[in-house]
């Protein structure tokens, strides 16, 4: 029998722990703004809009949970995928906190997070990755880094359409796996208004690698437009390994792989704000 974990399995209880904790004790946020998804090798750039709702909690054992959702409507022109509704969704949620302090700038700390998307113009139909990890952090005054290791599920199922016109049946869709994962992630503030953030992580099943993705976050502090507000470029970048799919050798002549590209790139400008 495959292995397989629903993601609403975690998400709930996630969810359900930050929204049982006093009302007063949770930060909201919004965000709204656009965004473009470019996938180079169709040379497909695809404009849109969403908007972000997240939350974060503090426990009084100083653990810190955190919820977001994103939802995001495309004006999807080139249709990559002929039979796409341009409505996608992504979350990202998490729990964890200090082990113990090394010294006064670092510490070891843990985290559970279980990230992932759907319907994503560039053939995503689902993915989930869950993933306890322990990592170690480093921090001064205006500067942070952080580097983590962790082992847990990965799954990601390709969306059907273009597969099939390339000779793939609906067994060859997903790739679900125990795999770990390697991130690092800085920050740094840049004057008095600016702070730059930076993070590469990969997953890997430990015979090849899964998927890398590299990120960078301009954030501008846009307290004098809104109270404890920003303005946030974004750029996330991914690249998928195609091999897992394969129906026969990758270094057979007749290897095609199940998608004629494997890399997409999401610029997003939005602005964050308090809610509530």
């Amino acid at each position: 029998m495959a292995f397989r974990i629903d993601s609403s399995i975690i998400a709930w209880p996630l969810m359900g722990a930050l929204l049982s904790a006093p009302a007063m004790a949770l930060d909201w946020r919004l965000g709204i703004g656009g965004h473009d998804y470019y996938v180079d090798e169709a040379d497909s750039h695809t404009l849109g809009a969403g908007v972000s709702i997240a939350l974060t909690h503090l426990t009084e054992r100083e653990i810190k949970l955190t919820g977001e959702l994103n939802i995001f409507v495309d004006h999807d022109v080139d249709e990559l995928d002929p039979d796409h509704i341009p409505v996608w969704f992504s979350s990202y949620y998490s729990a964890g906190g200090d082990l113990f302090s090394l010294s006064q700038h670092s510490r070891l700390f843990w985290d559970v997070s279980l990230g992932g998307k759907r319907n994503t113009v560039s053939s995503v139909e689902k993915q989930v990755r869950l993933f306890p990890a322990l990592g170690y952090g480093y921090q001064r005054e205006g500067f942070q880094a952080d580097v983590k290791l962790g082992g847990g599920y990965y799954f990601l199922e390709i969306d059907d359409d273009v597969p099939r016109m390339r000779g793939y049946d609906r067994e060859d869709f997903q790739n679900k796996t125990g795999a770990y994962t390697l991130a690092a992630a800085t920050q740094f503030v840049l004057g008095e208004d600016f702070e730059l953030s930076l993070a590469a992580q990969q997953w890997h099943d430990g015979s090849d690698w899964l998927e890398n993705q590299l990120e960078a976050r301009l954030s501008y502090d846009a307290d004098h437009w809104s109270s404890e507000s920003q303005l946030i470029f974004s750029v996330k970048y991914n690249e998928y390994n195609l091999d897992p799919y394969a129906r026969v050798p990758v270094d057979s002549p007749d290897y095609l792989p199940i998608l004629p590209w494997n890399k997409d790139l999401f610029v997003r400008v939005y602005f964050d704000m308090p809610w509530g």
